[in-house]
C-alpha cells in the first residue's frame, strides 16, 4: 500500500510503478493460488522498491526487473515456509474473490459448459506444484521469452526449458484425466 508511505517520495513512487502493480498481483496470484497471499507478496515488494527509486528510475522496463525481484522474495518466502513446523495450505473451502461476468447472450446450456470449464481449469492449476504456476504463468500466460524468464529466475535454460515442458505436461494430464464427482454428471 503505498499510502503508508508519506512522502514526496512514495508519490514518486506510485508515478514508477503504477502502471505495473496490477500486472505485479496477476503474477503473485498466479503463483501463489491465494488472494491474501498475492496482495502480501505485492505489499513486500513495494516496500523493498521504495528505497530503490532512483534506480527505478533509470530503468526502461521496470517490470521484468520488479517480476525478478517478487519472484525471489516469492522463492525465498517458500523456503521459509518449507523449513517452518508449521504449514499453511491453500483454502480448503476453495473460496475465490474472483468476479464472474455473465455474457447476456450466453444461453444457459453454454453458461453451465463455461463455468463448468472455467472450475476444472482452476481446480487443475491449483493442483500444480507452485513452481509448475510460475513458469506457466510468467511464459505462457504473461508472455515472457524463456531467455527472459532464464535471467530474471537464474536458471539455466535447458533447465527452464524442461520445467515449462514438465509443466504444461502436469496441466494437460489433470485435465484430460479429471474424474466428475457423481454430483456433477449429467
Amino acid at each position: 500500500d503505498l499510502h503508508s508511505f508519506p512522502t514526496r517520495r512514495s508519490s514518486d513512487l506510485h508515478i514508477v510503478l503504477r502502471d505495473h502493480i496490477p500486472a505485479f498481483y496477476q503474477s503473485a496470484y498466479r503463483w501463489t493460488g491465494a488472494v491474501d497471499r498475492a496482495e502480501d507478496l505485492v505489499q513486500e515488494l513495494l516496500v523493498r522498491l521504495y528505497p530503490m527509486l532512483d534506480e527505478l528510475r533509470t530503468l526502461d522496463r521496470p517490470r521484468p526487473w520488479a517480476i525478478r525481484v517478487m519472484y525471489r522474495i516469492f522463492v525465498d518466502r517458500l523456503r521459509h515456509e518449507r523449513s517452518s513446523p508449521v504449514q499453511f495450505g491453500l483454502d480448503p473451502a476453495g473460496g475465490d474473490d474472483d468476479v464472474d461476468y455473465i455474457d447476456p447472450a450466453e444461453e444457459p446450456p453454454e453458461l453451465v459448459e463455461r463455468q463448468l470449464t472455467q472450475q476444472r481449469i482452476t481446480a487443475a492449476w491449483l493442483q500444480l506444484t507452485q513452481e509448475h504456476r510460475v513458469v506457466l504463468s510468467m511464459h505462457d500466460i504473461e508472455g515472457y521469452s524463456l531467455v527472459e524468464l532464464s535471467s530474471m529466475m537464474d536458471i539455466p535454460l535447458g533447465t527452464l526449458k524442461s520445467r515449462v515442458h514438465r509443466a504444461r505436461a502436469k496441466l494437460r494430464e489433470l485435465l484430460t484425466t479429471e474424474r466428475f464427482a457423481a454430483s456433477d454428471r449429467v
